[in-house]
């Protein structure tokens, strides 16, 4: 269960056809197909055609024509028409406001330091797609990763210390920080000292809890000063440090039918990729994240498909389903080093997790919070460092599964703080579930090297400039 590639046929409800980056058309099929299949539906409803205006007999309109943008980082120029790899566009930004329901984009190889935001969506038979092109076959640009973070480069000079060891701050920063990163480090991003327990629970300062706990920061709004504690207590100039600056790499807000394929998204202030506030019928396959609040985010949006994306060190969780994002399906993801792997939340009801790998994840690997209906299939779920599964005020079915608890600590399952299973054995006794299921799960995937991924992309962006 290595391959990154592999789709699955959601326990053996649907076999859809294998996809690569840049099969916009089979790509659609697979979203479509996996939702109406699993009772989502992508046909129109009743209310639909009763709230169709009637027929008329003026001559209707010819609906505009599906086109394809290109954006190639290198070589590109926001001057042009973005129509053509020869008048290709260099920013993302561009595509914002002129992608419509048909439209495709493909992005070249590059580093994109910006945050795309769709406000319009396509339709069920009009998807709007975007492909991060890694092959260069349409771009014809080089074979290379398409990464876009939230993070900016920063002289390290900047910062001066603080009476307290560890601790420097940096004033004058004209842009708000979200957080920070040290990029010669493992690329987990600092935490905010406003969310700490000895902030939240025991009072104390944001200055003072970045004076107590290392890999830290505090933004001061008023003053627009950033106080760092280094992992190592070092002064920032014995690191590569980017500071956090915006929000998402990739943003749909009420806007349904957009499919996102292929990118490679670090270090955003909240997550990669967001679906909010009604983008419904959202496809996020083949993509990767790492580095923020959550990998890939679907909040308050209906019907996403999250397949085959590899999610990694997210402060909260790889993906995430919440405030009432029915039937998200999590479907052959590769999840490690989050604090949960899958997390479904607050209402998030008749969800699909299936064929998934979550592993090494510092809390869970799939979470259920207060979300009814969550299906749970053929998932291997090996050494989360509390629980491989996690469920609270939920009802939800478990079966075909892989738990491999791991250390002292950890559990197959968790119910509450009294009430937890150390082995498959017990789980089963008490919920008379995954009865088919194992407890030696086999080899793992291998994480990927941000070090390398980070090399590879600046050289990118030097030839750029």
């Amino acid at each position: 269960m290595t391959d990154r590639t592999r789709a699955s046929e959601a326990a053996h409800i649907l076999d859809p056809p294998r996809q690569s980056n840049d099969g916009a058309g089979s790509l659609r099929y697979f979203g479509c197909l996996f939702v109406l299949v699993l009772a989502a539906g992508c046909a129109s409803t009743p209310r639909d055609r009763e709230s169709a205006p009637p027929a008329t007999a003026a001559e209707p309109s010819a609906p505009p024509k599906a086109r394809i943008f290109y954006v190639r980082q290198a070589v590109g120029d926001d001057a042009n028409d973005g129509l053509s790899p020869e008048t290709a566009w260099r920013t993302l930004s561009m595509l914002a406001e002129v992608l419509q329901a048909g439209d495709t984009a493909f992005v070249g190889r590059g580093l994109y330091r910006e945050m795309l935001t769709l406000r319009q969506g396509g339709t069920a038979e009009k998807p709007i797609t975007l492909i991060a092109d890694t092959t260069g076959e349409h771009t014809t640009d080089a074979p290379g990763v398409v990464m876009i973070t939230g993070a900016d480069p920063v002289d390290e000079k900047i910062f001066v210390p603080e009476p307290n060891p560890g601790v420097y701050k940096a004033t004058g920063l004209d842009k708000l920080i979200m957080n920070a990163v040290e990029m010669d480090g493992p690329q987990y991003r600092y935490p905010k000292a406003f969310d700490t327990w000895e902030h939240i629970r025991e009072g104390m300062t944001q200055r003072d809890v970045v004076t107590k706990i290392p890999s830290l920061l505090f933004y001061d709004r008023e003053t627009k000063a950033v106080y760092l504690h280094t992992s190592d207590g070092q002064p920032p100039v014995t690191h590569e440090i980017e500071l956090i600056r915006r929000n998402y790499g990739i943003v749909a807000y009420g806007a349904p039918y957009v499919t996102v394929i292929g990118f490679t998204f670090r270090h955003m202030g909240t997550a990669g990729l967001n679906f909010e506030d009604g983008s419904h019928h959202g496809v996020a396959i083949n993509n990767r994240s790492y580095g923020a609040w959550q990998g890939i985010r679907v909040f308050g949006s209906n019907d996403v498909l999250v397949a085959n994306n590899e999610l990694f060190r997210n402060s909260n969780s790889g993906v995430y389903f919440a405030y009432g994002s029915t039937r998200g399906y999590a479907v052959g993801n590769i999840l490690y080093q989050n604090a949960k792997g899958i997390r479904w939340s607050s209402d998030s009801a008749n969800g699909v997790a299936v064929d998934n790998v979550a592993f090494a994840n510092r809390e869970t690997g799939i979470a259920i919070e207060h979300s009814d209906a969550i299906r749970v299939i053929r998932n291997t779920l090996a050494g989360n460092e509390v629980s491989q599964l996690r469920l609270r005020k939920s009802r939800y079915t478990s079966e075909g599964n892989c738990f491999e608890a791991g250390g002292e600590e950890g559990v197959v399952s968790d119910y509450g703080p009294y009430e937890h299973y150390k082995t498959l054995t017990e789980h089963r006794q008490a919920k008379h579930q995954d009865l088919s299921s194992r407890e030696v799960c086999g080899p793992l995937p291998v994480p990927v090297d941000v070090h390398r991924l980070h090399a590879e992309t600046l050289s990118y962006a030097k030839r750029a400039r």
